[in-house]
C-alpha cells in the first residue's frame, strides 16, 4: 500500500501542489522559546511582510565586477 503526503496551507487551509508553496520558519532571539514553522501556499506567502534576503556564498564571476 502506497502513502502520499499532502501539504495543506496553515493560513488558508487549501491543498498545496507539488513543487509549489513555501515554508516559513520563525526563530526567536531568545533560544529558550524555540522555533515555529508554517507551510504556506504561494498566494499566502506573497502577502507576508518582510523583504527578500540575498543568498549566502560567493558571487558569480559575471556579477563580481
Amino acid at each position: 500500500m502506497a502513502r502520499k503526503t499532502v501539504l495543506v496551507c496553515d493560513s488558508c487551509s487549501k491543498e498545496i501542489d507539488d513543487g509549489k508553496g513555501a515554508t516559513l520558519r520563525l526563530t526567536y532571539a531568545d533560544a529558550r522559546r524555540g522555533a515555529k514553522q508554517a507551510d504556506l501556499c504561494e498566494v499566502c506567502a506573497q502577502d507576508l511582510p518582510g523583504h527578500a534576503v540575498a543568498r549566502r556564498g560567493r558571487r558569480p564571476k559575471n556579477a563580481a565586477a
